[in-house]
């Protein structure tokens, strides 16, 4: 039988590597040997010069010669081992063989998990106050729309009216005030507007009235000017006459001067006439009595303003200012707030605690009679409509999973559907102190048998493949340089690197490295572990 070249070169190669061994104990041996030598020649160097360097030409041709010989020797080595597998007949090592096979494979990985809810309601006292029936229990099944906690409404009824007369009692305070406030300012404005007008009233008629003793004060004034100066003129006139008489003149002449110093006596008792009865003349007294009224408006538009001063002064300090408006308005505001408050809390109690959905209640602090604050945890519900399975995968098992892939789930022996719905992104210690990675299967069709906490069985079916080459996963080798077959060639044991695909419980799929034709070796059957060149006797199987 002949050998693959393959083959052959394998088998070269180990021979080589036998041979490598040998060269260098040949070559250790004989360097030792050399040593001895060199030793022993420099101790009779100048005795025996000639013979030593003859001896060491001599050395030196054996040590070229020694490569040719090994060469040699591993020649033979090969072509002995070559007949030896071509003729060994049934004194080879027993094994069984296969051959690869076209066909569908799907991978899975089964595990095993716990039963959980998806959806968690931690549910609190809505309100604080006195429960009255607590109708749930830890591991009881409920309803969506079951009443869970009921509380005690006739302690939420005093509550509601206390808040409602509470709001009315403010509201009343607040609109009273807001309108004696209302009023306050609409005074105040009254008087602000009227000293507006008083103010320009009082300024026209004091300028009028100014206007008027400025006229009359000039009239008079005018009027004694003429009357002073007709009098001096009249007093001028008569003294130069009276001069003119006493320095004598004919008696005609005294006779006029007579005559003329009459005349100017009437005229000055017309003048003292005129000027007795200057402040009593109609112009006059018409001008004093328009005066008067003026001045008359004038004290009366004094004293209406001197009242709207009073009015807009006690206005202003009734009126509330923005701080006071504002707690008038915070009081209204917070009682209208306390008694929406009350309203809710009154309907939320009424209403009581209610299941969202159907689930089994894990856990119930709630006591009949006793009195929560509002925020306390009472009951927690899971749901049983929304459940999922969570488990842990080792780095190998969850290098194959991804979200979406299909899961057969087995509880308590009834079958489910599911899903790999989440896989986390960071892996925590076990109590080996492996890191492991926690998934969640998403249950696809749950029913009333489901209880949370059991364990279950999984089977997540991670890949398929279709019409691809596959082997018996024993077939399978693997080293530091990767996964192998061992083949049967010419009789004798070839090493086949080989990238493998997927795999089941029993198969292997194989993406490249042999063939259907080649004849894998799957096990030894007397347990001897195989080696490269090794020849062997294939024993069929039943």
């Amino acid at each position: 039988m002949r050998k693959s070249p393959s083959q052959n070169n394998i088998d070269i190669a180990n021979i080589e590597q036998k041979g490598s061994g040998t060269i260098m104990e040949q070559q250790e041996k004989t360097e030792q040997k050399l040593s001895t030598k060199e030793i022993k020649k420099e101790e009779k160097r100048k005795q025996k010069e000639e013979k030593r360097e003859q001896k060491s030409r001599k050395t030196g041709k054996k040590r070229k010669k020694a490569p040719v010989i090994i060469a040699v020797i591993i020649i033979l080595l090969i072509v002995i081992r070559m007949v030896s597998c071509a003729f060994s007949g049934h004194s080879g090592v027993m094994v069984s063989t296969t051959n690869a096979y076209r066909g569908d494979i799907e991978e899975s990985v089964s595990t095993s998990g716990k039963v959980a809810s998806e959806e968690k309601e931690v549910l609190f006292a809505p309100v604080s106050g006195r429960l009255n029936e607590v109708n749930v229990a830890a591991g009881d099944a409920v309803k969506s729309g079951d009443v869970l906690v009921t509380y005690d409404m006739d302690q939420m009824e005093e509550r509601l009216q206390e808040a409602t007369l509470q709001q009315t009692k403010s509201n009343a305070s607040y609109n009273s005030t807001m309108t004696e406030n209302g009023k306050s300012t609409a005074k105040l404005k009254e008087a602000n507007t009227n000293l507006a007008v008083l103010d320009q009233q009082l300024a026209d008629y004091k300028s009028y009235l100014k206007d008027l003793q400025d006229k009359l004060s000039k009239s008079q004034r005018e009027t004694q000017r003429q009357l002073s100066e007709e009098s001096y003129n009249l007093s001028q006139k008569a003294s130069n006459l009276n001069k003119e008489l006493q320095g004598g003149v004919t008696d005609e002449r005294a006779a006029q001067i007579n005559k003329e110093l009459q005349d100017i006596s009437s005229d000055q008792a017309r003048n003292s006439y005129v000027q007795s009865i200057a402040d009593s003349s109609d112009y006059v007294v018409n001008m004093q009595k328009e005066i008067t009224s003026v001045q008359e408006h004038i004290t009366e538009c004094e004293n209406y303003k001197a009242q709207m001063e009073s009015q807009k002064g006690s206005s202003e300090s009734a009126i509330l200012n923005s701080y006071q408006s504002q707690a008038y308005a915070a009081d209204k505001d917070l009682a209208q707030l306390t008694y929406k408050e009350a309203e809710e809390q009154y309907y939320s109690a009424k209403k009581g605690i209610v299941a969202d959905f159907d689930g089994i209640v894990t856990e119930c602090t709630g006591v009949s009679g006793a009195s929560v604050a509002e925020g306390a945890q009472l009951i927690t519900l899971e749901s049983s409509e929304n459940v999922k399975v969570t488990f842990d995968a080792s780095k190998s098992d969850v290098a194959k999973l991804a979200v979406g892939q299909k899961v057969d789930v087995t509880i308590s022996g009834n079958k489910y559907e599911g899903e790999i719905a989440k896989i986390n992104r960071m892996a925590t210690l076990n109590a080996s102190n492996t890191p492991m990675v926690g998934v969640e299967v998403h249950l696809t069709n749950p029913d009333d048998k489901i209880i949370l906490g059991l364990d279950a069985k999984l089977t997540v079916h991670t890949d398929s493949a279709q019409n691809t080459l596959l082997i018996p996963v024993e077939a399978i080798n693997a080293d530091k340089d990767g996964d192998f077959l061992y083949v049967v060639e010419n009789g004798c044991v070839a090493r086949r690197p080989v990238t493998c695909g997927i795999s089941s419980d029993e198969y292997t799929e194989i993406l490249d490295g042999i063939t259907e034709e080649d004849e894998i070796i799957v096990s030894s059957i007397t347990g001897e572990s195989l080696e490269e060149g090794m020849a062997v006797t294939v024993v069929a199987q039943e």
